[in-house]
Formats: structure tokens, sequence, C-alpha cells
């Protein structure tokens, strides 16, 4: 939007001196009135335009591109976020795979029980312990403190995570706490302790 001057004469002189001459502003000029200090206007009537100087253009410009690359290099972050959450590969197991995943020993199997509920009812065979509410500072350990706190090895973002609780809610809110970590190979037991016990317990009468 251009910017008009009127009635001031030493304004369009500032402004050549800043570095935006108009054009026909230069010294001996006297055509219009000029050098008399009358008009602001071109020959024909025409308004001048004022000019921003070149310093104060080029702040601008700078803030204005700065801004824009801010804005971008959001975008990339959030990009990068959605990237490690959308890709993440995860699925409920059953209790035959979740069985047969446990034999093979290709899995950590994470309960996220509270440590009472496991001293009371128990666990499910080669699982370890994480309360839910400890699970994201314990996916970012370090492996030594890990290994201190849990007496297990820590797993590494590449290796399978399978979660379990009581009856799947709870385990569900770690798998996603661990795939916005950017663990990529997590899996679901939904069935939880109620459903391994039950199972259980009919195969061992069926034994019988």
């Amino acid at each position: 939007m251009a910017i008009t001057s009127r009635g001031s004469p030493r304004l369009g002189q500032r402004l050549a001196e800043g570095g935006a001459q108009e054009p026909g502003a230069a010294a001996g000029r006297t055509s219009g009135g000029e050098a008399g200090g009358g008009s602001d206007q071109e020959p024909g009537g025409r308004e001048r335009e004022m000019v921003l100087p070149g310093p104060l253009l080029g702040s601008a410009r700078r803030a204005i591109l700065g801004s824009a690359q801010s804005v971008l290099w959001g975008l990339k972050s959030i990009k990068g976020s959605c990237h490690n959450f959308c890709t993440a590969v995860f699925k409920d197991v059953t209790y035959k795979e979740l069985k047969s995943l446990l034999n093979s020993r290709q899995i950590t199997l994470i309960d996220v029980r509270e440590r009472w509920e496991i001293v009371e009812y128990g666990k499910i065979p080669g699982s370890v312990n994480i309360p839910l509410d400890e699970v994201g500072e314990a996916l970012q350990m370090n492996p030594k403190d890990f290994k201190e706190k849990y007496n297990e090895v820590k797993p590494s973002k590449s290796d399978s995570l399978v979660f379990s609780c009581l009856a799947g809610v709870r385990s569900k809110k770690a798998v996603d706490t661990a795939v916005s970590l950017g663990f990529n190979s997590v899996q679901h037991y939904a069935g939880g302790w109620k459903e391994w016990v039950t199972y259980e317990f009919s195969e061992k009468k069926k034994g019988n």
C-alpha cells in the first residue's frame, strides 16, 4: 500500500538522503514550484509515493522471512512426531500367540499393573512389572539404571514389546506411550491377567 506525503518538502529530502530518491528529484530541479517549497505533486498532478528507506525495508523483509522459517521448522517437527506415531506397528495378540512368543523368547512382556497386584494375584511367567505411571520414564532410562531397578535388560527401540495389565485398559495406554517414544514394534495383550489365568486354569484342568 502506498503512503503519500502531503505538504512536507523536508520529508522528501530525508527520504532522498536515506537512499530512496524519487525519479526526477535530482538537485537543481525547479519545475512544479519545488524550489520554492511549494508542491508535493509530480508534473501532471500525480501525487508522489513515499518509498521506505533501504535499511527499514531490509529489516521488515528479514522479519517476515524469519517468521516464515520458524513456521516451517514447526511443521517439520510436528510431521516427524506424527511419523513416529503413525508408522509404528502394533496389534493385539491372543493368548496362544503370546504363549508362543514367550516360549521363543522373541519379545519383552511388560505388565503395567501395580506392584501390590503382582504380589497378591501373581503374574505371567517371564514378564517384567513396570507400573503404568513409570512406563514413560523407564523406557527412557539408561540400560544400567533400568537393570538395577527392574532386574531386566532394557529393551531397545527396535525390540519387540508386548504390554499387558489386568484387562487391557492400562496396557493400551502403555502402548501409546511406547509408540510416542519411538518404539516401532509394539503389541498389546488385551486379554490381560484375567484371560491368562482363565486359559491356564482350563489347560491344567484338561491335563488332569
